[in-house]
Parts: C-alpha cells; sequence; structure tokens
C-alpha cells in the first residue's frame, strides 16, 4: 500500500510542451509520463533509498528527491517543487495522525471508499481536487478516487482493498482520458477551443473551459457505464473506474493514432 500511496501523491502533470518528455530508463527500457514515475520509484527501492518510510520524505531534503526523479532527458519531471512540499506534507500526515502507515488510514475508512476519499482530502491538501463553475462548487477528486481505486484493484476487492461501494466512484478526470474520448468520437470540443489546444495553448486550472472538459468526461464515462450495465449479466456489471483504466491504457497504447486530438494542458498538482 505504501507504493500505491507514493505513486498516487504523484499522480499529476507529466506532459511537456516539447515532443520530448520527463524519462526514466530502468531494466533495459524506456519509460516515459506517468510510468517513469513509477520506474523512478522501483530504481530508489532497489538503491537502498528507504522509500517505503513516510518519515523519510518528510526528511528528505530537495537535492534527495530530484535525483530520485532524475530524467535520461533534459526534460525534467513537471512541477518538482511542487512535489517535494507535497511529499514533505504526505510524510508528516501519514506520520503523525496514521502512525506512518497507509494501511492504518485505510483501515480508518472501514470499507467505504466515500469515507476514505474524506479521510484523503480532510488531511492532504493536493488530494483536495475542488472547482469552482459559475457560482457552483465541483468535487473531481482526482487523485482521491484513483488511489481507492487502486487499493480495490490491487487488492481484489478483498481484505484491505474490500469497498462495499466501490461502484460510487467516478472516473478519474485527467487529461488523457479526454483526448482518448474525443478520439473515439465521444467528446466534441468547439472549434475555437480545439484550435487553441492544437496551438498549444495551456488551460488555466478552474477556467470555464478546464472544468467543461473534466465534467464532460465524467458525463460520458458515466452513460458508457450506463449502457454497459444494461447489457451486462447479472453479477458482471463494471464501474466507472475499469472504464477508466481501460480507456487510459488505450490512450497510451494508441497515442501515435491520437496525434490529431491533443491533450488539455492545466499546470496543476491535481492531475
Amino acid at each position: 500500500t505504501i507504493t500505491l500511496c507514493w505513486s498516487d501523491t504523484m499522480n499529476f502533470c507529466f506532459w511537456s510542451d516539447e515532443p520530448t518528455l520527463f524519462t526514466v530508463e530502468y531494466r533495459e527500457q524506456t519509460w516515459t509520463g506517468y510510468r517513469a514515475m513509477v520506474a523512478a520509484f522501483a530504481k530508489a527501492v532497489e538503491a537502498g533509498i528507504p522509500v517505503y518510510r513516510p518519515a523519510y520524505f518528510r526528511e528528505a531534503t530537495y537535492n534527495q528527491l530530484s535525483s530520485i526523479f532524475a530524467s535520461t532527458t533534459h526534460v525534467t519531471i513537471p512541477l518538482l517543487n511542487e512535489r517535494v512540499k507535497i511529499l514533505h506534507e504526505t510524510g508528516r500526515v501519514l506520520d503523525e495522525r496514521f502512525a506512518g502507515s497507509v494501511k492504518q488510514l485505510v483501515a480508518a475508512a472501514r470499507g467505504s471508499v466515500q469515507k476514505l476519499i474524506g479521510l484523503l482530502t480532510q488531511n492532504f491538501s493536493s488530494y483536495c481536487d475542488v472547482a469552482y463553475y459559475k457560482g457552483r462548487q465541483v468535487h473531481f477528486l482526482k487523485r482521491a478516487q484513483i488511489f481507492a481505486a487502486d487499493v480495490w484493484s490491487r487488492f481484489g476487492g478483498n481484505g484491505i482493498g474490500e469497498f462495499e461501494d466501490i461502484d460510487s466512484i467516478t472516473m478519474f478526470a485527467d487529461y488523457r482520458v479526454p483526448q482518448c474520448l474525443c478520439y473515439l468520437g465521444v467528446l466534441e470540443y468547439s472549434p475555437e477551443l480545439s484550435r487553441r489546444l492544437r496551438a498549444g495553448g495551456h488551460l488555466p486550472v478552474g477556467s470555464e473551459e478546464e472544468v467543461e472538459i473534466r465534467g464532460c468526461s465524467i458525463a460520458a464515462v458515466e452513460r458508457i457505464w450506463s449502457l454497459l450495465s444494461a447489457k451486462s449479466p447479472r453479477g458482471q456489471l463494471v464501474t466507472s473506474a475499469q472504464i477508466d483504466f481501460y480507456l487510459w491504457n488505450f490512450a497510451k497504447t494508441h497515442s501515435n493514432e491520437m496525434e490529431d486530438y491533443p491533450i488539455h494542458r492545466t499546470l496543476t498538482v491535481f492531475y
């Protein structure tokens, strides 16, 4: 569970304004983006760095953490300063409030995804993924939801990963799944928004366009879930999380085909 915690805590903003991405070489393979970050943690474990201890991240210096995320290209991991602050906070909170144990954090949710999401957002500021849209508060909670879904998936829905309300979470509103939904013809951007994205323009975090893309992606996956549920045999229902996992992996394996469907670029620690 500790490796899930660190990977989900750092699971945000891997895009680059350049063709080159943050890259890590590990076990004779080249990894980019999120998978490069996971590979970086794996290399740190093999190097004897105690990344399984929250106290390490609480006390680690900027140089120590930047060396863990060292890229084999000139493009460093995005938002490194923010990542260092978040790791410091996460290590401190786990030590002070959960006896340094991610299992204790998960166990405190007592088998409820929604309670676990609440614990994450109440105790860790970087998990509080909330926006405002035309005067209304919108709770996306991308990383809090994906942390719960990862625990559920890793343990096969058993033991510490058994949640009675796993079907209550939505897809994880990021920048990759909306791209996939556009490619598949599920979403369609306005001509003006498409031009901005193709030109490489950034969407400010909390802007109407950014919130609409994320919100429409959730609505689209919920409709897909509804259609699949109506056709699935009883007892074989999929969850929105599983649909998200499928779409994200589809986007990664078909990235070359999706070049005409740009991601939206938003600098944020939430996704």
